[in-house]
């Protein structure tokens, strides 16, 4: 028998998945175990294939782990979850979608598969939606989430080796202990701890000002970084690596704890290049802010703080075929700049924290300079609004969580200046809250949406090992004018892995899967000229609206079919897109067709199309939603990045970039952050 489905009698009783009535966790079991249930292993499986093969979703628990997961979510997420739910007890649906009208938990396995795959390709995008919902969070946690002994039953399979324990490490910052309704008294308040918050908590605080910086995530240094894929996203993500798109066209990354996204990306430290600067100042009116000396003068200080260089930038393998690949098709080829000592090929867990210490986050940096310097800073704190009196910040609202006694304080902070460095998504938000009615706060939208084609190789390329990210090619950031796209790799662990690769059967995907140690993934990262918004819902909570534009399709479809040539020039066996619809070319087929076999792939990439939820797109770079410019009329912050018509206000993080940089942001934040500090010094 080539399936078994074994569905425990597993039940809503924890707390956190107790939102879901047992008919409605009946159909999520269901899903569970369409997507991944007992196989049959291959002939000649060894031990650790058949382990491999015969787990379900089951033996996981992994119903029970998407419902506590979802159970997290707001009232209206959960709500939406439960009549998606509904629809897969109707019978109609059941008719409409698998030609059986049975609700979903009652038709037969293979009925059942073709009932995902229904929702998956539909032309409603709700359907596709609610497909993605379920695909994306049973594939990450199927691979990503240990058994109580730290293991997975996929991990030997794919010759994943996950970390050990922590080590014993000190732990350099003590955040001050809220532990009732205070007000608080300081010179600046930084909301956010990030690129752009810790540098102004550091630039300030070593000009002997009263510092105080508020962070929405916890605290985490090398004693706590588990590098364990699931944990990590719990602990180190906005919304839990959840985040996304209202559509969920594009999942977002972004960091949520101590140190912001610094803590969590992969080190990659460009400079604004001088075009997109140009740009920036003809876009915004303001004269010499992004194109003077001093924005230049900016960022050599911050390269120096961090340490940026290029002797750790040494490949790792994926690195090297992005590198090969594109130097045998005579494309530009180049070494990145990182900001990180040491590295030494050690770990690729830069996702996750920085075990070793080699990171420069401003963890290490700037809020250590800050905290020696006497700031305070506060974790688990979100800032709910600014105060404002007569035209000037005053201060900020926040509360205050304590995980360990699950409780809530109430913290207002009187400051003359109020930093506003909470990310893109969030500075937006906490201004609305505020009361500000400026019509571009949380318009302008960019987040460099970004796909990928995976290259399968003969020999192993472990794409979670060593330097995550080394190698770019730009040889096509240029196609319009200043808009285009880098090739750049992205590490993958088998939890984003089972995330992103496409699913057109339970045993393909497994088999997919299967070969994880040998995939190559490079990334296409646009510069998007498209827009979207971020707006407030009824709770107060941001909302993110983005399509991406025709224009920018056009440079990712370019992109997709330009990184599948990079990898077979590497020397990939096959190339495969994260389209629902199956691309996917074989060197086979290039040998036998040549020419043909490109101009098929190419017309099937743009057939299977790049529409919402047809193609999985992420963004790790969200910028623009608090734009800088002269006119007030046209924009949110002035040349010193302080709020049109609000003194002492301040935004210090990318949503202040006029349009998209183009690069990878971090170091383009910290430039203008520094810059920023610097007059922010003379108001104090």
């Amino acid at each position: 028998m080539d399936v078994t489905s074994s569905s425990p009698q597993t039940n809503t009783q924890s707390p956190a998945a107790s939102w879901l009535a047992d008919d409605e966790f009946r159909v999520l079991e269901a899903i569970c175990e369409t997507f991944f249930p007992t196989l049959d292993p291959p002939a000649n499986s060894d031990k650790a294939q058949a382990t491999y093969y015969r787990a379900s979703a089951s033996d996981l628990h992994l119903a029970l782990l998407i419902a506590e997961t979802l159970g997290q979510e707001d009232e209206e997420a959960r709500a939406d979850v439960r009549r998606l739910l509904a629809l897969l007890r109707s019978p109609a649906t059941g008719l409409l979608l698998a030609g059986a009208p049975r609700p979903f938990a009652a038709l037969s396995f293979k009925q059942r598969e073709k009932y995902l795959l229904a929702m998956a390709h539909s032309p409603l995008a709700q359907l596709r939606q609610g497909y993605q919902v379920f695909k994306r969070l049973t594939g990450f946690l199927f691979y990503a989430t240990p058994d109580p002994h730290g293991h997975n039953p996929s991990w030997e399979a794919l010759d994943y080796q996950p970390a050990g324990p922590p080590p014993a490490a000190p732990r350099p910052l003590k955040p001050l202990t809220i532990e009732q309704d205070s007000i608080l008294e300081c010179d600046a308040v930084v909301i956010g701890s990030g690129a752009g918050g810790g540098v102004v908590a550091g630039e300030l605080a070593l000009a002997g000002k009263n510092v105080i910086v508020l962070e929405k995530g916890g605290y985490q240094s090398e004693a706590d970084f588990t590098l364990q894929e699931a944990q990590a996203m719990a602990d180190l993500y906005l919304k839990r690596g959840l985040l996304s798109s209202k559509d969920m066209g594009i999942a977002i990354l972004a960091g949520s704890t101590l140190g912001g996204g610094t803590i969590v990306n992969w080190d990659t430290s460009f400079r604004t290049p001088p075009d997109i600067l140009a740009e920036w100042e003809q876009l915004s009116g303001l004269p010499d802010v992004f194109t003077g000396t001093a924005l230049q003068e900016s960022f050599a200080a911050v390269e120096q703080r961090i340490q940026i260089n290029t002797a750790n930038s040494a490949h790792n393998r994926q690195n090297q075929l992005l590198f090969d690949g594109a130097q045998a098709l005579g494309y530009h080829a180049e070494s990145l700049r990182r900001n990180a000592v040491d590295c030494e090929q050690r770990c690729g867990t830069c996702g996750f924290g920085c075990r070793f210490g080699c990171k420069q986050s401003t963890l290490k940096t700037y809020l250590q300079d800050a905290y020696e310097h006497g700031a305070r800073i506060i974790v688990h704190c979100s800032a709910e609004r600014v105060l404002i009196e007569q035209g000037r910040a005053t201060g900020v609202e926040a509360t205050v969580y304590n995980p360990e006694s699950n409780t809530s304080r109430r913290l207002t902070i009187r400051a003359r200046t109020v930093v506003v460095a909470a990310g893109t998504i969030h500075s937006p938000a906490i201004l609305l809250r505020s009361g500000l009615t400026n019509q571009h706060i949380g318009r302008h939208l960019h987040l460099h949406p970004t796909s990928t084609i995976g290259g399968r190789y003969p020999e192993q390329v472990y794409p979670w090992q060593g330097v995550m990210q080394s190698a770019y090619s730009n040889q096509f950031g240029h196609l319009h004018d200043n808009y285009g796209y880098k090739l750049e790799v992205a590490p993958t662990h088998p939890g984003l892995l089972g995330m992103g690769t496409p699913w057109h059967s339970a045993r393909e995907y497994r088999e997919s899967m299967s070969y994880s140690a040998y995939l190559a993934t490079i990334i296409i990262l646009t510069r998007d000229k498209g827009e979207g918004t971020v707006t407030l819902d009824r709770h107060g909570e941001p909302v993110i609206n983005y399509v991406t534009s025709v224009f920018d399709r056009q440079h990712l479809l370019h992109g997709l079919r330009q990184a599948a040539r990079v990898h077979f020039a590497a020397g990939a066996n096959e190339v495969v897109s994260l389209q629902s619809k199956r691309s996917q070319l074989t060197r086979q087929q290039v040998d036998n067709q040549g020419e043909r076999a490109w101009q098929h792939f190419d017309r099937q990439l743009e057939r299977n199309g790049l529409g919402v939820n047809r193609l999985i797109m992420y963004s790790a770079h969200q910028m623009g939603t608090c734009r800088m410019g002269k006119d007030p009329a046209q924009s949110v912050t002035d040349a010193h990045s302080q709020v049109h018509g609000v003194q002492g206000l301040f935004v210090c993080d990318g949503s202040v970039f006029p349009a998209a940089s183009g690069v990878n942001p971090m170091l383009s934040i910290m430039g203008l952050a520094h810059q920023a500090a610097q007059y922010i010094k003379t108001t104090l």
